[in-house]
């Protein structure tokens, strides 16, 4: 499997600061893959996702050194409106980023600007509405949506231009545990199920890290730590339930499901 993203000896240096923010960073993405990104707030997270669509650093200002390719370009020579065709952002808030009124006329709206015929168009939408579990909300106004339906919206949208590669900043972050339960549920259907390249930031990990195929965690010194999730999670410092207990219970690597917890402790007598 080949590589849909790669960052070379990557630093990033915001505007006004005398030393980077992320030094000498070198990642690499598979096609196909789930990538969680985690680290505790001010690490630097969201600089690091920025650069993949090219917003770090042609609308952040400031330097950045090395080389980000995303699907064979440059971000240096191409300007986030050059990769939106391979590359789909969604951030923390979406009712900032929705142009239209309705659902169906948000998911429309990106085609529109692409030029699609209507005819595909029509087709599209409908498929992105099946695939999202959103079909019974197409005319309802976006405004009066929950939480969940509109991320789960904003998805759609950005799936509209039939991107590569999704990146999500914190998705999840304000929506309560069930919502957030079918918006990451969503997400991992579009890796495992469409073959989507999914980087994610997130702090449920519990509710996803199952699913990931590779873990970046930002220590806060500027560099990123990749590897399998549950051998990175052994030594982060972002701690979920089954991180901690391995720790407890002295696993070298962590459990990523309570199934797989389970059958490392065995079964105990007395208990079912």
């Amino acid at each position: 499997m080949s590589d849909v993203i790669t960052l070379s000896n990557v630093s990033i240096t915001h505007p006004g600061a005398s030393t980077p923010t992320l030094r000498n960073i070198n990642l690499t993405v598979a096609e196909g893959d789930l990538t969680l990104v985690v680290g505790r707030t001010g690490t630097g997270k969201s600089t690091l996702l920025g650069t993949l669509n090219g917003i770090v650093p042609h609308f952040s200002g400031g330097r950045l050194d090395g080389t980000v390719t995303v699907a064979g370009r440059d971000t240096r020579t191409h300007r986030p409106r050059e990769l939106a065709d391979v590359v789909g952002v969604v951030g923390q808030n979406p009712v900032a980023g929705f142009v239209t009124d309705t659902v169906e006329d948000e998911i429309a709206y990106g085609m529109e600007q692409l030029g699609i015929s209507p005819s595909v168009m029509r087709k599209r939408v409908e498929e992105i509405l099946d695939l999202m579990g959103i079909a019974d909300l197409r005319r309802r106004a976006l405004l009066s949506l929950s939480g969940g339906q509109q991320q789960r919206v904003a998805i759609a949208a950005v799936l509209a231009a039939q991107p590569r590669i999704l990146v999500l900043d914190e998705p999840t972050s304000a929506l309560d545990p069930t919502a957030a339960q079918d918006v990451l549920a969503s997400i991992t259907t579009l890796v495992h199920d469409v073959g989507l390249t999914v980087i994610l930031a997130e702090h449920r990990l519990e509710r996803v890290m199952h699913a990931a195929d590779a873990l970046w965690w930002l220590p806060g010194d500027g560099s990123v730590v990749q590897g399998r999730p549950e051998e990175v999670l052994a030594r982060a410092d972002v701690v979920p339930p089954l991180a901690a207990l391995s720790r407890v219970m002295g696993w070298p690597t962590v459990p990523l499901s309570v199934r797989e917890a389970r059958r490392r402790v065995g079964p105990r007598p007395g208990l079912p």
